[in-house]
């Protein structure tokens, strides 16, 4: 499906029926999944879930990662909105993969410690303008209203 078909598919599920969540992510990492190709979120716990995702860029940032992120990556500063909506297509875990499946993966520091689960994304697209939102710790359900926005952020015409 070509960029514009699936934006128009995409915003068509957020304006219906389609069960979508949020899933609030510290920036630099937002940024990263909307604008440099980062399709592996790194998360402590497993998650059942797969289907469509609000990628809100969280209010308080990764203060040691953000000195590290490039100050001309788009997005970088924005906090507290959506800034993609992708698919959650599965999670593995870090002891699966080794840390092959992606440039992006963290692993465990001592091989004793707990799996980092990777959690899988795919069909990211970057909305032409962030949406504010309030996200929330765990997997959250964006708001009718919201849904509206982010769909009508999707597929606006960039400026």
């Amino acid at each position: 499906m070509t960029t514009p078909g699936l934006r128009a598919a995409t915003a068509a599920a957020l304006t219906g029926s389609a069960d979508v969540r949020g899933l609030t992510v510290r920036q630099p990492w937002a940024a990263c999944i909307a604008h440099l190709g980062k399709r592996i979120e790194n998360r402590t716990r497993p998650i059942a879930y797969t289907g469509l995702i609000a990628v809100q860029a969280a209010k308080a940032p990764g203060h040691a990662v953000l000195r590290e992120a490039p100050a001309d990556l788009p997005g970088r500063d924005v906090r507290g909105a959506v800034v993609a909506v992708a698919r959650l297509t599965g999670c593995h875990s870090s002891t699966t993969c080794g840390g092959s499946c992606s440039t992006w993966v963290q692993l465990p520091l001592d091989p004793q410690d707990r799996p980092v689960w990777h959690w899988q994304l795919a069909d990211v697209l970057a909305l032409h303008r962030p949406v504010q939102a309030t996200g929330a710790l765990c997997l959250w359900r964006p708001s009718p209203e919201l849904r509206h926005r982010i769909a009508a952020a999707l597929t606006e015409e960039r400026a």
